[in-house]
C-alpha cells in the first residue's frame, strides 16, 4: 500500500509543477562548459556555462552579461520553460564581446505565471519520508532562507533537525536548494557534516532536544538555539562547526536579528521572557543580555516589524489554547509585561508558533507589513484554526486572517500541524514551510494580480577575462549583422543559438525541419543592439521532446533604421 501512496503522491507532484509561482533565479555559478572552473579563457572554443537554480517552471528567461565598470550589456541570452525540475539550469556565453582583463557580471531575469490573484496555492509539495533510506521524517524546529543576493549561498534554505531517530534526519543544521532538494555535505541528506550531533555520529554535542530555530543574517551566518544545552551558537560559513555565542540563556527557543555590523542584535525568546544581545561584530557576546520583556507566558518566538516594534507568540502550555499574538514598542523604558501591548490577537482555539515578516515597501512603516505564523489546534475539535495566519495593517488596527491549512494541498495528509511547525519567506515572497505534525514542506505562491509575474536577480560570481577576448567574432560594427553557427553543434539536450545585430531590432528566431515545417518558435520581440542568443532545448511547439536529425534555424531582424536581415543554418541533434 505505501508504494502505491507514494506512486499517486510523485503524479500529482508532477501535475503540481504546472503551477506557478514567484520564480526567480538563485544559486548563480559559472564554469567552464564540461563543468570544470572557469579558466578565463574564450578564445579556446568552451566559452562559458552560467548555471542557476530556478524554483519553479519560467516561461521566459533572459541572461544578460554586463560590464562589470560600465554595466554596459555586452550580451543578452534568451531561454524559456526551464524549471525546478531540470536544476541547476544553464546557458553558455561564447564570449562574443568581451576584451582582456575586464570583468563582468550577470543578471537573470525571469517571467513566471501567475497561479491565483485571491488564493494562496501550493506548488511544491515534499513528503520528508520515506526518502532515500530515510525513514523517518523531519523533526524541525525552525527554518530561515538566505535572501541576499551579496552572498554566494543565496537561496539556500537552512532548518535545524533535533531529536535524530534511527532511519531519519540527523541533528544539526540542513541545508536544502531553492527548490526543495537536498543540498547537504552528507551523503544522502541534506545535513552539514560539521554540525551533525553527537546522538548520530557527529561530534556536535547540542545539548537535549536542539538545535531549536535558524536564522540568518545579513552575511548570510546561521544562528540557532540550544533549547536544552541553554545557548545560543552561530555558523559561520557552510563547512564550519558551530561556535557557541551566548551561554547560561534558559530554555532559549525563537531567534530574530536586527541590523549589521556595530548594530547587530539578537531578540531571543527564552522561557517567558525576551532578552537582547547587542553583540555587534564581536564573536560572543561581552555586553550582559538586556531584558526586553517579561510576560508570565511561554515565549515560542519573536520578530520585530519595519518599525522596530517587538511581536511575539505566547501560550500557556503545549496544548492548551487560547495563544496570543502580541505586539509592544520596545523603544522607551523596558522591560514590557502584558499589560504594555498595543496588540494582542487571542486564538481562541489555537495555538501560535512562529513567525515570518514581509516587509512593506516603505521599510521604516509597518503599516504594509504582512506577519505570518502558524498555528496549531489546541485540544478539542475546532478544524478552522489550524495552519498558516497572516496578520496585516499596524497603523492602529489590525486584520487577521487564516491563509492556509495543510487540507489545502491532496498530498498533504491533512489535519492539525505540530507546535514546532516553521515558515519563512523565500526571495520572491514565497511561503516555505516546514510542518511536523505530517512531516512535510510545502512551497505556496502568495496571490498576485495579472497573469505573469517577472523578477530579475544578480549573481554572486563575476566573470573575468584573463588571456583572451572571444571566442566568436568579437565586437559588431555598426553595420554588421552576423548569425552564428549553433553552440555546440551536434548538440543533446540544448543548444545555444546566437547572433549579432548593429542596432536595437524586432527579432523573430524560428526552427524549422527539413520539410519547411515550423518545429518551434523560439523568440519573437525586441532585441538590443551587440551579442544575442538563446537557448533551445530540442522542443517543439507543443513542449515535446523532437527526435534526432537535422534541423534549420532562421532568423529575421528588422532593424530600427528600416533594414532587415535574415538567414538560415543547419544544425544536428544527436540523442
Amino acid at each position: 500500500m505505501k508504494k502505491l501512496v507514494s506512486l499517486f503522491a510523485a503524479a500529482l507532484l508532477v501535475l503540481c509543477g504546472v503551477m506557478f509561482a514567484e520564480v526567480f533565479a538563485s544559486r548563480t555559478s559559472i564554469s567552464n562548459p564540461n563543468g570544470s572552473s572557469f579558466d578565463g579563457k574564450l578564445n579556446d572554443g568552451t566559452g562559458v556555462k552560467i548555471w542557476y537554480y530556478l524554483n519553479d517552471t519560467a516561461t521566459a528567461i533572459v541572461v544578460k552579461v554586463m560590464n562589470a565598470s560600465t554595466n554596459a550589456v555586452v550580451a543578452t541570452i534568451n531561454a524559456s520553460n526551464q524549471g525546478r525540475f531540470s536544476n541547476p539550469n544553464s546557458v553558455t556565453w561564447d564570449g562574443t564581446g568581451s576584451a582582456v582583463g575586464a570583468k563582468y557580471y550577470v543578471t537573470i531575469t525571469t517571467t513566471g505565471l501567475v497561479y491565483s490573484d485571491t488564493k494562496y496555492t501550493s506548488f511544491y509539495f515534499q513528503a520528508t519520508k520515506p526518502l532515500g533510506d530515510i525513514s523517518v521524517g523531519i523533526y524541525t524546529r525552525g527554518v530561515d532562507i538566505n535572501t541576499n543576493m551579496n552572498n554566494k549561498g543565496f537561496g539556500y534554505w537552512y532548518a535545524s533537525n533535533s531529536d535524530a531517530q534511527a532511519g531519519g534526519y540527523k541533528t544539526g543544521t540542513l541545508r536544502y536548494n531553492p527548490d526543495g532538494t537536498f543540498a547537504g555535505t552528507v551523503a544522502g541528506h541534506p545535513s552539514l557534516v560539521n554540525t551533525l550531533g553527537t546522538d548520530n555520529g557527529g561530534t556536535y554535542d547540542w545539548g537535549l532536544t536542539a538545535p531549536w530555530t535558524a536564522v540568518l543574517d545579513s552575511k548570510g551566518r546561521v544562528y540557532q538555539v540550544s533549547n536544552g544545552g541553554n545557548f545560543v551558537t552561530r555558523l559561520d560559513n557552510d563547512s564550519a562547526v558551530p561556535k557557541i555565542i551566548i551561554q547560561n540563556i534558559t530554555k532559549p527557543r525563537g531567534i530574530f536579528v536586527k541590523g549589521e555590523g556595530a548594530n547587530l542584535k539578537l531578540y531571543i525568546a527564552a522561557d517567558t521572557v525576551v532578552w537582547r544581545a547587542n553583540i555587534g561584530n564581536d564573536d560572543i557576546l561581552n555586553t550582559p543580555l538586556e531584558l526586553v520583556a517579561s510576560l508570565g507566558l511561554y515565549v515560542r518566538d519573536v520578530i520585530l516589524d519595519d518599525e522596530g516594534k517587538m511581536l511575539v507568540t505566547l501560550r500557556t502550555d503545549e496544548l492548551t489554547p487560547p495563544g496570543y499574538v502580541e505586539r509592544y514598542d520596545i523603544s522607551g523604558a523596558l522591560p514590557k509585561k502584558r499589560s504594555d501591548a498595543l496588540l494582542q490577537e487571542a486564538t481562541e482555539f489555537g495555538l501560535p508558533v512562529c513567525f515570518a515578516l514581509k516587509h512593506g515597501t516603505d521599510l521604516n512603516s509597518a503599516s504594509d507589513d504582512t506577519i505570518y505564523y502558524a498555528v496549531r489546534r489546541g485540544l478539542g475539535t475546532d478544524n478552522t484554526t489550524y495552519g498558516i495566519h497572516q496578520l496585516t495593517a499596524f497603523d492602529g488596527f489590525s486584520e487577521r486572517k487564516q491563509i492556509y491549512k495543510n487540507d489545502d494541498n491532496p498530498l498533504s495528509a491533512g489535519g492539525n500541524n505540530r507546535q514546532d511547525a516553521d515558515i519563512a519567506l523565500d526571495w520572491g515572497g514565497n511561503i516555505i514551510w516546514f510542518e511536523n505534525g505530517n512531516e512535510e514542506i510545502v512551497m505556496i505562491a502568495v496571490p498576485r494580480i495579472g497573469s505573469t509575474v517577472t523578477l530579475t536577480t544578480r549573481a554572486y560570481d563575476t566573470i573575468s577575462v584573463a588571456a583572451s577576448n572571444s571566442v566568436g567574432s568579437g565586437s559588431v560594427s555598426p553595420d554588421e549583422f552576423m548569425l552564428n553557427q549553433n553552440y555546440p553543434n551536434p548538440f543533446n539536450p540544448s543548444t545555444t543559438i546566437s547572433y549579432q545585430i548593429p542596432t536595437d531590432a524586432k527579432v523573430t528566431v524560428m526552427v524549422y525541419d527539413l520539410l519547411g515545417n515550423i518545429v518551434s518558435e523560439l523568440f519573437d520581440g525586441f532585441a538590443n543592439a551587440g551579442y544575442n542568443a538563446i537557448v533551445w532545448d530540442a522542443t517543439n511547439k507543443a513542449g515535446s521532446k523532437v527526435s534526432s536529425g537535422m534541423y534549420l534555424y532562421r532568423i529575421n531582424a528588422y532593424l530600427n533604421d528600416g533594414r532587415m536581415f535574415a538567414e538560415v543554418r543547419r544544425m544536428m541533434l544527436l540523442k
